[in-house]
């Protein structure tokens, strides 16, 4: 036995016998769950040609399919439902409501803020989903 077989024996003696292995997704869902988050995010910028709370609904609206359709393939897939951990929990109540209400008081200066961090969260969530998942 070499040193990469050995490394690799080792690496996955150390993993818990809980942690249920992941099949790769579909190729399609993480081009579509990216763009979904990153328009839902660039949805809550502040536009004064559209007034009115429609922007951001529509934005959270577009996120939650993203997460939806995740969940799906996920299921589908057969891999159990993971409880998210507390502090993502506490940033998600945080952040999305924070997201709204700035978005409801600035005015369209910071359109350009909200239409980076989409392009931010499209392309880091792209990137995490087609990782290869533990085996």
């Amino acid at each position: 036995m070499d040193a990469t077989e050995t490394k690799n024996s080792l690496g996955h003696a150390d993993r818990p016998h809980s942690e249920p292995a992941q099949p790769p997704l579909p190729v399609w869902v993480p081009p579509v769950c990216a763009v979904l988050f990153g328009a839902g995010v660039a949805l809550q910028a502040p536009n004064d040609a559209r007034p009115g709370l429609m922007a951001p609904f529509l934005g959270l609206a577009l996120a939650l399919a993203g997460w939806a359709l995740l969940r799906v393939v996920r299921s589908r897939q057969g891999v159990p439902r993971r409880h998210p951990v507390p502090r993502l929990r506490v940033a998600v109540v945080v952040i999305v409501p924070a997201l709204h209400y700035y978005a409801l008081q600035s005015t369209a200066d910071l359109h350009w803020l909200y239409n980076t961090l989409g392009v931010a969260v499209a392309g880091f969530l792209w990137y995490r989903l087609q990782r290869k998942p533990r085996q």
